[in-house]
């Protein structure tokens, strides 16, 4: 593979993902990576042969430990208004 101008060994391999595979660790479509996340993520996708884009595994693998970690804690904000709130308490509905 190539990156930049030096060739990459079969080594190199494992220490990089596909569009496709970083779209199935995230959870997302294919057309999402490759047209919102790689533009404004700072993990620049790198050049491989015949036109495909790859990522760094690590760097992906850090994005979404850090969004898992964002999402962890709107859902515990969204719990806690919604106890303050009272909405899970017992209601008549139905009786």
């Amino acid at each position: 593979m190539i990156r930049g101008k030096v060739w990459m060994t079969s080594a190199d391999d494992r220490h990089l993902m596909s569009v496709a595979e970083l779209a199935l660790l995230l959870f997302v479509s294919k057309t999402y990576v490759s047209k919102k996340l790689l533009r404004k993520h700072p993990s620049r996708p790198v050049p491989v042969r015949r036109g495909r884009v790859s990522v760094l595994r690590a760097k992906a693998e850090a994005y979404r430990r850090k969004r898992q970690r964002i999402a962890r804690g709107a859902l515990r904000e969204l719990a806690r208004v919604s106890q303050e709130a009272r909405l899970y308490e017992t209601t008549n509905i139905g009786r």
